[in-house]
């Protein structure tokens, strides 16, 4: 296993990851904006890997409902408060990001119900609606906009939505460009923010630094974020993006300076000890990347990153077998709530039980499910079955499956 892989630049897999964190956290415009990420990654650099975008794509639809929910409800509370143009700009908003039937038709017969409301209410004459009629195009774009960016900030805590509502035209513009992917724009709309508000103001340097680091500016995210700890040595969010500029630059020490300085409030968050045992791990420490994970397991109740962070370990020391069991209980544990479990902790599970000697039937349909599963492992997996047809002296059968690999590479 190649321990620094990362210093090409975050696998999409990493960024999905990213996401994953984003979203357990509740933080779903972030969420999504990883989810794009990782699936544009995807389809420019492994455009075969079909069930890997279609998971990453699933993931953006389950986002987009999950907003859609929240924006539901924050139309309900808009509604109760009078402001029914908000509470349907929202629900219109809703409409568009979800891709749930259920979610879809409860949100169209709110907005049916708030415009009949909104009807009776104002029961315009013709003279009413003339202003309405002159309203220019610009005007409604900007509207949009500021919906969009109320909506987008509605999932983030209610001390930052305050603080995010008053930075300013520019950079509402550019925090909307920056969740739309639109990083050029996103950069130069919030720095014109920045250079409004101060330096030094908020959270303004966390999202400019967002915007850099997805254009590949380090050094000005590195500054960025740095100075933004300094005020505000709570963000999760800024340590892990430092974190990441950190291990491209090899620059371990100060990786774990940094999270020393964590405040207690959060230096025991599970997100926060992946980055140190990360750190351990991507600098070769690995049995210091393994105390750290186990100290962890043995402390908190199951945590899926966790443990396959601890598995993944686990195999750059070669003791697969404990690797193998890790990526087990992981399967078993989202089989048994129902969730899907992620083809790519089956492929682990299935290469690890493979060197620890296992050539059993069963596994030799684990592998043939994968081939479907993830086709872009295809011509691996053939060989691997191939290699458990050898170990049962079905010599024929090997063939035949070598074949299949060399027709896959081809």
């Amino acid at each position: 296993m190649n321990a620094f892989r990362l210093f090409a630049g975050k696998t999409p897999e990493r960024i999905e990851q990213s996401g994953d964190a984003f979203f357990e956290k509740g933080e779903l415009g972030a969420a999504r904006l990883e989810y794009e990420k990782a699936l544009d990654k995807l389809k420019r650099k492994t455009p075969d890997a079909l069930q890997h975008i279609e998971r990453v794509e699933g993931k953006i639809v389950q986002s987009g409902n999950a907003l859609a929910l929240k924006h539901r409800e924050t139309a309900d509370d808009l509604a109760d408060m009078g402001d029914y143009e908000e509470a349907v700009a929202l629900l219109r908003l809703g409409l568009e990001l979800t891709q749930q039937r259920e979610i879809a038709a409860d949100i169209e017969q709110r907005l049916a119900g708030l415009q009949a409301h909104m009807d009776v209410s104002d029961a315009p004459g013709a003279e009413d609606m003339e202003p309405v009629a002159e309203t220019t195009d610009e005007v409604a774009h900007q509207a949009r906009g500021e919906h969009y960016f109320a909506a987008l900030i509605s999932t983030l805590p209610p001390p930052e939505q305050d603080a995010y509502q008053g930075y300013g035209d520019h950079f509402q513009e550019g925090y909307v460009k920056l969740n739309q992917g639109d990083f050029e724009d996103a950069m130069e709309l919030l720095s014109r923010a920045l250079d409004e508000n101060g330096a030094a103001v908020g959270f303004i340097p966390l999202e400019l630094a967002t915007a850099h680091i997805n254009l590949g500016h380090d050094s000005e995210a590195r500054l960025l974020l740095e100075d933004f700890l300094a005020v505000h040595p709570e963000s999760v969010r800024a340590y892990q993006l430092l974190c990441e500029i950190y291990w491209h630059d090899r620059q371990f020490d100060q990786t774990h300076q940094v999270l020393s300085t964590c405040p207690e409030q959060i230096n025991d968050f599970s997100a926060i000890h992946l980055l140190k045992g990360e750190t351990f791990f991507l600098s070769g420490r690995f049995n210091d990347a393994e105390s750290h994970y186990i100290d962890y397991v043995r402390t908190h109740p199951w945590d899926e990153g966790i443990a396959l962070a601890l598995a993944r370990t686990f195999e750059a020391l070669g003791k697969t077998e404990k690797a193998r069991d890790l990526y087990a209980q992981a399967i078993d544990t989202c089989q048994g709530c129902g969730s899907r479990v992620d083809p790519h902790i089956k492929q682990r599970f299935a290469d690890t039980s493979l060197e620890a000697g296992d050539h059993s039937t069963r596994l030799l349909e684990l592998y043939l499910a994968l081939i479907q599963e993830i086709p872009e492992n295809r011509a691996g997996n053939y060989l691997k079955i191939s290699r458990i047809y050898e170990l049962n002296e079905n010599e024929e059968e090997a063939r035949r499956f070598r074949s299949f690999a060399q027709e896959a590479s081809a």
